[in-house]
C-alpha cells in the first residue's frame, strides 16, 4: 500500500471492520509512515491538523520556519542543546517532542525536570493544555482515564495508549534510582550540575523495549537529551554541557547538535512585540549583559581570574519572600543591618537589608532580604528615605560609605527632617564609630544613638571586605532570594498573581530581579594584585559595582561587630589581678 494510499484510506468516512488481516495487510506502509515522522516530526503534525490537505484553513495550527527546524533537529539526534530567549516557544516546541516521541515510540519513558519540581510541572501542564487545544488529535492519544494521567499541583504524568508516558521529575536525590529512557531539562541554567550528572543523567541507563520485545540501544531515543534554557553564566556546569555538546557536534555530527536565536526572530514572526523590547531596555531594573543573557542568547562571565563563583552565589539564592520591614519570623535574637553605596545626578543609592540570626558556632547566618534603589537626587531626599526604611526594620545599624559622596549625605542624616509623605519627624542620626569625635556637636537630645556606621574605605579594608564577601558566601553563610524567574513561575501558580496587572508583577519581583543585577555585577569583578592587597576591577565598564558594594559594606560592618564581640568574651578580670 502506498503512502498516498494510507493518506486517502485517512478521508474516508465510511466505517470499515477491524481484522487481523486488515491489519497486517497495513503493516508495511505504517511501517514506513512511522520511519518518516520520526526524521519529519513536523509533518506528522502537520498530519494530525489537516490530514491529506497541503494548506490549513483559516485558524488552524501552523508552524513557522525555525520551529520546523528545531523539531527537526531534538528528533534527529540523541543530544540537542538550544538557547533561546523569552517567547521564542522553545518550551512549547520541546514538550511538543515529548509528546511525538511517545506516539511514534511505544512504551518509552521520558521526563521533564528544572530547577524545582513545581516550576516543571506548571510547565509541563501549561502546554500540555496548549497543545491538545490547538491539535486534539495529541488529546485523542492521551488515556485521560482516572488514576492513569496525573495532573497535580508538583507532579504530572501524561500516559499514552501505547504504554508510553513522560512526568516531571525533581532535580534532588529523591530521583536517585528511577528509570527513564530520554528527557528535558528546562531552563538547565536553574539546575544543580551535580545533581544533574549524579542522578538525573544516571536515570538514563537503560534501552526502550519494543512491542516485540527487543531492545536497540542504538535508537536516538535512549538517553536522548534536550537542554532548553536563556543564556546563564559562563563557568558553570550549564555553560560546560553547551562546550562539550558544540565538541561533539563537530566529532559526533550525527549525535549532538546546538542551536540557538535572539530576539529578533520571535520579532519578525510577531510572537514578542517589538515595543516590549523597546520598553525593555529603557527599564532601570535591566542593563545590557542582563540584557544579553535574557534576548540575545549571550552568555555572561569574565575571564579565568573572576573573583566570584557563579554555582556559588546561585548555591545560596534559597530565599522564596523579600520582607518590606522588620520580621518575627525567625530568632528573637534577629537583628537588621542596612548598607548603602552613595550615588547621585544619575546613578541610584543602592541599600541592601540584612537580617543577621546569630548561631550557637561560628559567624551568623545573614539574609540579603531585600535591595532597594533610591534615584532622588538631593541628599536630603535620600536621607529621608533612608530613615524611612532603619525605622520599618528597626535596624541596629546603617552602614554607608564615608568616602567621597557618602560624606554628603552623611550631612544630612545627622540633622532632623520631617517625611513630606507621612509627616513623621525623624531625628538626627549619631555615628558610631566618630573617632575623631567630628558628628558630636550636632547631637540633639532626641539623638538616634549610634545609628550610622561609617566605612571610610582603603586598601586595607577593601582587601577584608572582598575577601570576607567571598568567604562568607563560600562557607553558606549569606542566603538571597532566588532567581526572578522561579518567582515569576512561583507567582503565576497563584491566583493573587494571575490577576495582578503587569507593572504590579514587575514590582513584586523587582527585589529578586535586583539581586541577579547583584550577582552579574560580582561576576564581573576580576581579582588583581597590588604586594598584599587585593583590587577588584570591572571586566565590562559598562556594568556598574554599586550594589556589590553595597553588599559588602555591609557584610564588612557584620564581621567587624562579631569580631568585637568575640574579643570582649575572652577579655578575663583574674588575667589582670595580681598578687604578691
Amino acid at each position: 500500500m502506498a503512502l498516498q494510499d494510507l493518506l486517502d484510506l485517512s478521508q474516508q468516512r465510511k466505517k470499515v471492520g477491524l481484522s487481523e488481516e486488515r491489519v497486517t495487510a497495513i503493516i508495511p506502509a505504517a511501517r514506513q509512515y512511522i520511519s518518516f515522522w520520526r526524521e519529519y516530526p513536523d509533518m506528522f503534525v502537520d498530519f494530525l491538523v489537516r490530514g491529506n490537505r497541503t494548506e490549513p484553513k483559516d485558524g488552524e495550527f501552523k508552524f513557522y520556519f525555525y520551529q520546523r527546524v528545531f523539531l527537526r533537529a531534538a528528533m534527529r539526534h540523541q543530544y540537542l542543546y538550544a538557547v533561546f530567549p523569552r517567547a521564542y516557544s522553545k518550551s512549547f516546541l520541546s514538550v511538543m517532542v515529548l509528546m511525538c516521541k511517545c506516539i511514534l515510540y511505544p512504551r518509552c519513558k521520558l521526563f521533564v525536570t528544572s530547577g524545582g519540581k513545581e516550576q516543571a510541572a506548571g510547565i509541563v501542564k501549561e502546554k500540555v493544555q496548549e497543545i491538545c487545544t490547538l491539535i486534539p488529535a495529541f488529546k485523542n492519544e492521551i488515556d485521560w482515564g482516572r488514576g492513569v494521567t496525573l495532573e497535580g499541583k508538583d507532579y504530572c504524568k501524561y500516559v499514552f495508549k501505547n504504554g508510553s508516558y513522560f512526568d516531571n521529575i525533581a532535580a534532588r536525590e529523591s530521583s536517585r534510582g528511577k528509570r527513564r529512557h530520554g528527557g528535558l531539562i528546562e531552563e538547565c541554567v536553574g539546575v544543580d550540575g551535580t545533581i544533574l550528572s549524579e542522578v538525573i543523567i544516571p536515570t538514563m541507563n537503560v534501552s526502550r523495549m519494543c512491542m516485540d520485545g527487543s531492545t536497540h540501544p542504538e535508537e536516538q531515543l535512549n538517553k536522548s537529551q534536550i537542554y532548553v534554557t536563556t543564556a546563564g553564566w559562563k563557568n558553570t556546569f550549564p555553560y560546560d554541557k553547551l562546550i562539550q555538546l558544540l565538541v561533539w557536534q563537530i566529532v559526533k555530527p550525527e549525535k549532538a547538535m546546538i542551536l540557538g536565536g535572539t530576539y529578533r526572530i520571535p520579532v519578525l514572526v510577531k510572537l514578542l512585540d517589538k515595543n516590549f523590547i523597546r520598553d525593555l531596555k529603557m527599564d532601570g531594573t535591566f542593563n545590557e549583559s542582563s540584557f544579553d543573557r535574557e534576548y540575545e542568547s549571550k552568555w555572561s562571565g569574565t575571564v579565568e581570574d573572576a573573583f566570584f563563583n557563579s554555582e556559588v552565589f546561585d548555591r545560596n539564592r534559597i530565599l522564596k519572600q523579600p520582607e518590606y520591614e522588620a520580621s518575627g519570623r525567625s530568632s528573637k535574637a534577629s537583628y537588621y543591618v542596612l548598607s548603602a553605596d552613595v550615588g547621585r545626578k544619575g546613578c541610584d543609592t543602592v541599600v541592601c537589608v540584612f537580617k543577621c540570626t546569630p548561631q550557637p558556632q561560628g559567624s551568623s547566618l545573614k539574609t540579603l532580604v531585600n535591595i532597594f534603589t533610591l534615584s532622588d537626587e538631593h541628599f536630603e531626599d535620600q536621607a529621608i528615605k533612608l530613615k524611612r526604611l532603619f525605622y520599618k526594620f528597626n535596624a541596629r545599624r546603617l552602614v554607608i560609605d564615608a568616602n567621597g559622596m557618602g560624606i554628603g549625605l552623611l550631612d544630612y542624616l545627622i540633622k532632623p527632617q520631617i517625611d513630606p509623605e507621612t509627616g513623621d519627624t525623624y531625628p538626627d542620626f549619631g555615628v558610631f564609630n566618630d573617632e575623631e569625635g567630628y558628628y558630636k556637636k550636632y547631637r540633639t537630645q532626641n539623638c538616634e544613638q549610634d545609628a550610622v556606621y561609617q566605612i571610610k574605605a582603603n586598601a586595607p579594608i577593601n582587601t577584608e571586605a572582598h575577601a570576607n564577601a567571598r568567604s562568607q558566601l563560600s562557607s553558606g553563610k549569606v542566603k538571597m532570594l532566588i532567581d526572578e524567574r522561579v518567582a515569576k513561575v512561583k507567582l503565576m501558580g497563584t491566583k493573587i498573581g494571575q490577576n495582578m496587572k503587569p507593572e504590579e508583577r514587575a514590582e513584586y519581583l523587582k527585589p529578586f530581579t535586583l539581586t541577579s543585577i547583584l550577582k552579574e555585577e560580582m561576576m564581573n569583578l576580576r581579582e588583581e594584585n597590588e604586594g598584599v592587597n587585593i583590587i577588584l576591577k570591572q571586566a565590562n565598564r559598562g556594568v556598574r559595582k554599586d550594589k556589590f558594594s553595597a553588599f559588602e559594606y555591609g557584610l564588612y560592618y557584620i564581621k567587624q561587630e562579631e569580631d568585637s564581640k568575640k574579643k570582649k568574651k575572652k577579655f578575663n578580670a583574674k588575667d589582670w589581678v595580681f598578687y604578691s
